[in-house]
């Protein structure tokens, strides 16, 4: 079954055109990679799936409905996103990141219960409540903006590049975290990231974009082995 449709997307920044008649589809259950140089459009991708961006034109479908047009409600409908550069509440407590994240949740109990799963998945988080989260290292950061994301429970998490500016160990361990939350956590997953050669290793399906637009598409061990691919973007991580 498809999660996410996404069908002939067009979005502009005033004359530039940011996407051009993109098209992608993401089954539910599925991690999908979109990689790409930067300035291609995936952050644009998705702040629109998102609700961040308004589209020009074109259609997306979760779980076969319409994307509601507030982000609020797309977060109601089952997406989550963490965005490029974490974007957590630096001067908040690492508790209060995570309440942020389900902000839309009215059961306090079912909030208790979320924040103590996560705080069971992320025991360096746990060990902390009380600190503000801007004094914490660019990997503890990442797992606190994957735990806010998740405190709403939703059924598709969107990942901008959440290695960005990490370690490689650190790398290392949030890529197996991504694919634990898809195994154990039965999330699906949508992951922009520019380490190609991670992305497409880990990922069911895959797709490239350059200059607004889907060039290529595959499953991911197949473009991870494409010539062309591994001459564009993987030159530098084959060493």
């Amino acid at each position: 079954m498809s999660y996410l449709t996404v069908q002939d997307l067009h979005v502009s920044y005033g004359p530039v055109q940011a996407l051009r008649g993109v098209n992608l589809h993401v089954e539910e259950g599925a991690i999908v990679s979109i990689i790409g140089a930067n300035g291609a459009g995936k952050t644009t991708l998705l702040n629109t799936l998102s609700g961040i961006v308004k589209a020009r034109s074109g259609s997306v479908l979760l779980r076969g409905k319409p994307l509601p047009e507030r982000a609020c409600n797309i977060i109601r409908a089952g997406m989550a996103h963490v965005p490029e550069g974490r974007k957590i509440f630096p001067g908040f407590t690492i508790e209060e990141n995570l309440m942020a994240g389900a902000y839309i949740v009215d059961d306090q109990q079912l909030v208790e219960q979320r924040r103590n799963a996560m705080y069971a998945r992320f025991p360096i988080l746990a060990e902390r409540t009380l600190q503000q989260a801007g004094t914490l290292s660019g990997g503890e950061q990442q797992m606190l903006a994957i735990a806010r994301g998740l405190m709403s429970d939703p059924g598709l998490l969107l990942l901008d590049e959440p290695s960005l500016g990490l370690a490689p160990l650190v790398v290392k361990a949030v890529f197996e975290l991504i694919r634990e939350i898809r195994d154990k956590g039965g999330k699906t997953i949508l992951l922009v990231e520019q380490n190609a050669k991670k992305a497409l290793a880990l990922c069911d399906y895959a797709y490239v974009l350059e200059n607004g637009a889907i060039v290529l598409e595959g499953k991911g061990e197949d473009l991870l082995s494409n010539p062309a691919i591994r001459k564009a973007y993987l030159g530098a991580e084959d060493a």
